[in-house]
């Protein structure tokens, strides 16, 4: 009679007699470390990676950099021309619930949503609210002639960093770039054949966080297992 302990020990063994026969000196024959294929495709990413950053660190990134404190520079010199202009408060008022006298200014963000919000309103001809804001609305108007006149003549240069790099170093580092990632991608979708390089190719797709794509372990593993696509 078979006994529960010997089912047990014949379920495990059954994936191991499933393999084809082929796979066990395919295996044997193999040597442990990855394949001369792998480790080619991984120098020559190792040498575009190195290409790339080392162009990028001496040439581009000293130039963005540059260029990028100018922007801001010339964002901060354009943003204290437009807060220098003059605020507005008006000369008319409003009474508040406690009876005092309320002028509103284009400093106040209330104020101003306040203004715009009620000058058209409907309230009697003379309120003394609506004609407060009305008042106001005038003054934001100027206030931002003032600022599109500000806006208008300061230089637009500033405003793309790419632009202050000569373009035969955008070019280059764009180059470089497109090498140094099609090295990459030549890495993660290397076609494994044999234990070796499925290990390596794991073991680099976990150390650069790459998520594994399903139909292609499955055809590593089938050229791994000799086994036919299908």
């Amino acid at each position: 009679m078979t006994t529960r302990r010997q089912l047990l020990a014949a379920a495990v063994a059954a994936p191991i007699v499933a393999v084809p026969a082929s796979a066990a000196p395919m295996f044997s024959c193999h040597p442990v470390g990855p394949s001369s294929e792998w480790l080619a495709a991984s120098e020559k990413m190792e040498i575009a990676s190195a290409a790339y950053d080392t162009y990028f660190d001496t040439f581009f990134e000293p130039l963005w950099d540059a260029a990028r404190e100018r922007e801001m520079a010339a964002d901060a010199e354009l943003k204290r021309q437009i807060d220098a202009i003059p605020h507005y408060t008006t000369l008319r008022s409003y009474l508040s619930a406690d009876d005092l006298p309320i002028h509103m200014t284009t400093e106040s963000r209330a104020d101003v949503r306040i203004a715009l919000g009620f000058a058209e309103d409907i309230l009697p001809e003379h309120d003394d609210f609506r004609e407060c804001c009305r008042e106001l609305v005038g003054a934001i108007g100027k206030r931002l002639e003032q600022e599109h006149a500000i806006k208008d003549a300061f230089p637009k240069a500033h405003m793309d960093i790419a632009s202050h790099i000569p373009a035969d170093i955008r070019a280059e580092e764009k180059r470089l770039e497109t090498e140094s990632y099609a090295a990459f991608r030549a890495v993660a979708n290397f076609q494994a054949a044999t234990p070796g390089d499925l290990i390596a190719k794991i073991e680099f797709l976990k150390s650069q966080d790459c998520e594994i794509d399903h139909d292609q372990m499955l055809a590593d593993l089938r050229r791994v297992f000799g086994w036919a696509s299908s």
